[in-house]
């Protein structure tokens, strides 16, 4: 296990010198308030993943992924749970009372935040990144650098557990290009972008970039590799290029079945079909988190011949409206308690998750990336000039000047 062990002394270095690549001239590197020596000691030894975790993990996924295929439809959809835990473990780092509390509950099953940081450095820090073989994760976490005053703990505990990066920025346009390129270069640029625009009311931003990218163990051969027929859910169906193989890892619970397809590597691609009566909707309803992971660790080695259509899609959503509804919603209320973080009020104001996904003959690549952007409670303060933005419905004209008189009018309402 390649962990490694952290003190105060080599934290306050890191911390002193995270600085996210260097492309904006506005930030400068974040400088300690407070002196190393006078910074709690934080010893970072790692946690592998036991019983408790894995069932806490599968939950996560399995509802957050019902919850996501639910708001997209018909849609193609896939989540990375990973990202997503990555970028709110950090998070949680800052949370207090209720808000903590809530967090931990739906992130880890009620594991305390310091099991699930050594959890989560364990795993981060044992992904293969080899020529055939890569899983890679970044954090970083972005600070107004004026009127906001982070604490000192907070950065210590997301740079010792998350290898964040950090930066002081002035929350304008240029760091929502930074933050898109830094984005960019931690996914391959297969996610180019994750945040539009920052609110006045911003004041941190918690990132997680990840990188899938893996051969097949075994080449699919040639004369295997043939034109199929994939029938959607409406019954209609279409043409698709269809990579068939011999698998030896076969999966089976109540009518679905499924297999395991190696890449060369610590991964695998699991395909599970429902029962033929049963829409894929339909069983991820009643689908057990406890069954899904009795499926996968009770497959048998059993000989099987497997068919998978190349692909290649993108999912974006946002999980403020979802992640409440899983069970934490005080941290999307004025009333959070992120005090841990700071003492300025703050809230979880939106959280953004966009995966990628490009499935071939050779193998696949995946990337996700997740955005927690926490936000000052309070109003806008007023500003001495006068604004129209227009970033809702309006109605708009093309006037003749001549006449005072519309030539045109409509209205935009959705784009």
């Amino acid at each position: 296990m390649r962990t490694k062990q952290f003190t105060a002394a080599a934290s306050a270095a890191l911390l002193a010198s995270a600085l996210l690549f260097g492309c904006g001239t506005q930030s400068e590197p974040l400088t300690p308030a407070v002196p190393a020596a006078e910074l709690a000691e934080i010893t970072v030894t790692g946690k592998e993943a036991d019983d408790a975790f894995r069932a806490s993990q599968y939950a996560f996924a399995l509802e957050l992924f019902r919850r996501v295929q639910a708001a997209q439809n018909d849609g193609n959809t896939m989540v990375s749970p990973y990202s997503v835990i990555e970028a709110l473990g950090m998070t949680a780092n800052g949370a207090r009372g209720d808000t903590l509390a809530e967090m931990q509950q739906v992130l880890g099953g009620g594991i305390a935040q310091n099991d699930l940081n050594n959890y989560l450095y364990t795993w981060r820090m044992n992904q293969p990144d080899t020529d055939t073989c890569k899983l890679n994760t970044a954090n970083g976490i972005w600070m107004k650098d004026a009127d906001f005053e982070v604490k000192q703990d907070f950065l210590l505990f997301n740079t010792s557990y998350f290898g964040a990066e950090l930066r002081k920025a002035p929350f304008n346009g240029s760091t929502v290009n930074e933050i898109n390129d830094w984005v960019s270069e931690h996914t391959d640029k297969m996610i180019p972008k994750i945040i539009d625009t920052l609110n006045p009311l911003d004041r941190m931003v918690l990132v997680n970039a990840v990188c899938f990218d893996a051969k097949w163990k075994n080449k699919y051969d040639p004369k295997r590799i043939k034109e199929g027929i994939f029938c959607d859910i409406h019954g209609f169906d279409s043409s698709v290029q269809m990579l068939y193989s011999d698998e030896s890892e076969y999966l089976e619970l109540d009518g679905a079945v499924g297999f395991l397809r190696d890449y060369d590597g610590p991964y695998a691609f699991v395909g599970i079909l429902p029962p033929d009566d049963v829409t894929v909707q339909e069983w991820l309803t009643d689908l057990d988190a406890t069954d899904l992971q009795k499926m996968i660790d009770s497959r048998t080695a059993e000989e099987v011949t497997a068919g998978i259509p190349e692909f290649t899609f993108d999912t974006d959503t946002t999980l403020q409206g979802i992640l409440p509804e899983m069970g934490m919603p005080a941290a999307f209320t004025p009333e959070a308690d992120f005090s841990g973080i700071s003492d300025t009020e703050l809230h979880i104001s939106e959280v953004i998750h966009k995966t990628h996904i490009e499935l071939d003959a050779d193998g696949t690549k995946a990337a996700a990336a997740t955005a927690v952007t926490l936000q000052r409670n309070g109003d806008i303060a007023p500003d001495t000039k006068k604004a129209v933005i227009l970033n809702r419905p309006f109605v708009f004209m093309i006037l003749d000047k001549s006449n005072d008189l519309p030539v045109f009018i409509g209205t935009v309402q959705s784009l």
